[in-house]
């Protein structure tokens, strides 16, 4: 892991827009730990707008890690070019395994991205939960408004900014 005396890493958090060396970057760099299951996504959500890949699949639950490399990741988000993140909705809870509770989460987002010049909704209610005290992420169920999404010059850009979309994220995409 890189310390965060780097010059590469950005100033603003790719996941809130949080000075980056006070949210997600002691995550990626400092072997910090996320204190929730959306800590932990909005996380996993800068290092792939970042390319931290190892981080990723760091954070991935081991029965979904043993599937996976930092490859396969890598090449999966070679073409895109993310957006912005919207949480809608964080639960918590416990299950009971083994006959003992275990925490358990759920985060529902939306995630912008485009590909080949469209922009695309990622939505998706995420599981996370606990291994050795840690979060991680399990699964996660697609949600209705996953897919190409067509966006008029004048509305609000997806990404949070409160800007026109052709005055923000437009030239991004185009």
């Amino acid at each position: 892991m890189t310390t965060l005396s780097s010059h590469d890493l950005p100033i603003e958090c790719p996941a809130c827009a949080l000075p980056y060396r006070q949210c997600c970057g002691p995550l990626h760099h400092e072997n910090a730990q996320p204190i929730s299951p959306e800590a932990l996504m909005r996380s996993r959500y800068a290092a792939y707008v970042l390319g931290y890949y190892p981080y990723i699949l760091e954070t991935y639950a081991s029965t979904s890690r043993q599937q996976l490399s930092v490859s396969d990741l890598s090449k999966s988000a070679t073409n895109t070019r993310w957006l912005g993140l919207t949480v809608l909705d964080t639960q918590l809870s416990s299950t009971n395994q083994n006959n003992a509770q275990s925490p358990q989460g759920e985060v529902e987002f939306k995630v912008y991205y485009a590909e080949n010049k469209r922009v695309y909704c990622l939505h998706e209610r995420s599981v996370f939960v606990q291994e050795s005290g840690y979060w991680r992420y399990l699964n996660g169920t697609m949600g209705s408004a996953n897919g190409e999404i067509q966006l008029k010059r004048n509305e609000r850009c997806v990404c949070g900014s409160n800007k026109k979309y052709k005055q923000c994220c437009l030239p991004k995409v185009a």
